[in-house]
């Protein structure tokens, strides 16, 4: 949950508020955040006027992250892992009047001179050459139907029916997918998280980085977010345990590339071949 005194801040910083920072989420602040909505609607879920009090406020925060330059995902009114990351980078910024340093070791800029190499987990230039640009329609054309009951990690009221990707990795996804369903049980499956999606394609920077994210392309895909966080470690993430050994070696069969294997961080992600 995002604290009261937290949403009024917020909503005073974008204009719409100009009450206490009591906590009270009375008249004057519901009105200001009826106010960020309205202003806003087209950019709404279409079933937002039905939305509850408490899911209102969180479009309502996401509406104005998003519209400072912060990136917290879809306007969708559920705090996950992008809105809650968005938040901390608005508080820093709020607390020291700067946003926080790129800290990613693999957050690299681009060569200005396309003759020099690429960084090492690909360029942007590289990437369109080989996806197309980030965020075209054949970023999400790929279909994949999970073989096993998801859900959204951050709404877990809403089912996954099918997961949107590139379609140049699609049959290599829906590969791996089947390899894990039969390398473990459903009860190993809910046990492990990986029933819990994270998301695929979304079209922002990598978080704690300044560069495209591979999820802009949608050759990325997230599990389980909540007990993966983007810092945790093998120690720490649920997908760094011994148990989810046979989850990774079915991606890397297909040559998809984890970044906690690789760099001991985000542990949640997984990227396409060759990547």
């Amino acid at each position: 949950m995002i604290a009261a005194t937290e949403i009024q801040r917020l909503l005073r910083a974008a204009g719409y508020y100009a009450g206490d920072i009591d906590g009270d989420i009375g008249p004057q602040t519901r009105g200001a955040i009826r106010k960020v909505l309205a202003a806003n609607a087209a950019r709404l879920p279409a079933d937002w006027r039905k939305a509850g009090a408490a899911r209102q406020m969180i479009m309502a925060v996401q509406v104005i992250l998003t519209a400072a330059g912060f990136q917290p995902g879809p306007v969708d009114g559920y705090a996950g892992t992008l809105t809650r990351q968005a938040l901390t980078e608005w508080r820093h910024e709020q607390a020291t009047g700067r946003r926080p340093a790129p800290w990613r070791p693999d957050d690299v800029p681009e060569p200005p001179d396309e003759s020099r190499p690429a960084p090492v987990w690909g360029g942007q230039r590289d990437m369109d050459r080989r996806f197309g640009p980030a965020g075209g329609p054949q970023c999400t054309r790929g279909r994949v139907t999970p073989p096993w009951p998801m859900l959204l990690a951050w709404n877990t009221r809403a089912s996954v029916s099918t997961i949107s990707c590139h379609e140049a990795v699609a049959d290599s996804l829906d590969r791996v997918l089947r390899r894990v369903a039969s390398a473990y049980s459903p009860e190993a499956i809910q046990r492990l998280g990986l029933h819990l999606f994270g998301g695929c394609f979304a079209m922002r920077n990598k978080r704690g980085g300044s560069t495209l994210s591979t999820h802009a392309y949608g050759v990325a895909v997230d599990w389980d977010p909540e007990r993966n966080q983007l810092k945790w470690t093998r120690a720490r993430a649920r997908l760094g345990k011994p148990d989810a050994e046979e989850w990774w070696r079915c991606w890397e069969a297909e040559g998809w590339t984890s970044l906690g294997r690789a760099r001991n961080f985000d542990w949640m992600h997984v990227q396409a071949p060759g990547l």
